[in-house]
């Protein structure tokens, strides 16, 4: 089982060893930043028709391997070389939250390594071409039988980069709850796990999500949300979110192993009151 704790520039996990791979064969026509238009449709949206962060976050997770299969080294190269990608870190920052019916574009591309972490940058606009969201994030590569981690220079080696960057500084570390309160704890599904036999990012997130009070939902927007992933979740595992408020529309979360309290994910979210066009 994969267990790792991030500081600033040093990752520390209970396999201490690094499983070194093979190059990989980049396409000669990789696309350096790719895009791809997205339609909102019912089911991505809340009930107040915006789309939801959950959703958001999906459409990244899909465009990112639909990227890495432009470059030749989808899931599927990525799975004969028994290798796969975890998200490690993520850090949105919303404008605006795109509507039902809208068609929006997301741009996305690959901004190397630091350090173990590889580095991917989205961009989401308007028909209009205006800016919506912002994101970056931060991926580690873990060998599929030994779940150790990959050192990923040999796949980035010539992997099309962009050095433009959305953000001055990575996301970094999210500080730990101090005066948390739990919900109930509840298993992993077999709906919340996906292909890499774990529980999807995403479904982490809809978990704290749905600690919110409704009648809070129904005024406040998030404006920026930011999220450590530090140990993968396995089906039948039994987990907790806890939540803290650090301030006016501030919140920290986790979420941890019941029997063992062990973290598995932080986040840190900002909230900001919807305008009245948005209520």
């Amino acid at each position: 089982m994969i267990h790792y704790r991030f500081s600033k520039c040093t990752t520390t996990f209970v396999e201490t060893e690094f499983v070194f791979m093979m190059k990989f064969h980049i396409h000669p026509e990789a696309p350096v930043v790719y895009s791809e238009e997205y339609l909102i449709r019912s089911y991505h949206v809340d009930r107040y028709r915006r789309l939801t962060i959950q959703k958001l976050c999906s459409f990244f997770q899909d465009i990112a391997g639909n990227h890495t299969v432009a470059c030749g080294v989808g899931w599927e190269v990525m799975q004969e070389a028994q290798m796969f990608w975890v998200l490690s870190r993520l850090k949105i920052s919303i404008h605006k939250f795109p509507e039902w019916r809208d068609r929006i574009v997301i741009r996305t591309w690959s901004n190397g390594l630091d350090g173990l972490m590889a580095v991917r940058h989205f961009q989401v606009h308007d028909e209009s071409g205006q800016e919506l969201v912002r994101a970056v994030s931060m991926w580690l590569m873990v060998n599929t039988s030994t779940r150790r981690l990959v050192r990923p220079e040999g796949y980035m080696e010539n992997f099309p980069l962009n050095r433009e960057r959305l953000f001055d500084e990575l996301p970094d570390k999210i500080e730990g709850l101090k005066g948390p309160i739990s919900f109930e704890p509840a298993r992993v599904s077999f709906t919340e796990t996906d292909m890499n036999q774990h529980m999807n990012n995403v479904s982490y997130i809809d978990r704290i999500m749905n600690c919110y009070d409704p009648d809070f939902l129904a005024d406040q927007q998030i404006e920026t949300f930011e999220i450590n992933f530090l140990k993968e979740a396995i089906p039948g595992e039994s987990i907790v979110v806890q939540q803290e408020q650090t301030g006016p529309g501030t919140f920290l979360h986790n979420i941890v192993q019941h029997e063992s309290g062990k973290e598995m994910v932080r986040t840190h979210t900002v909230w900001k009151t919807k305008g009245p066009d948005q209520i």
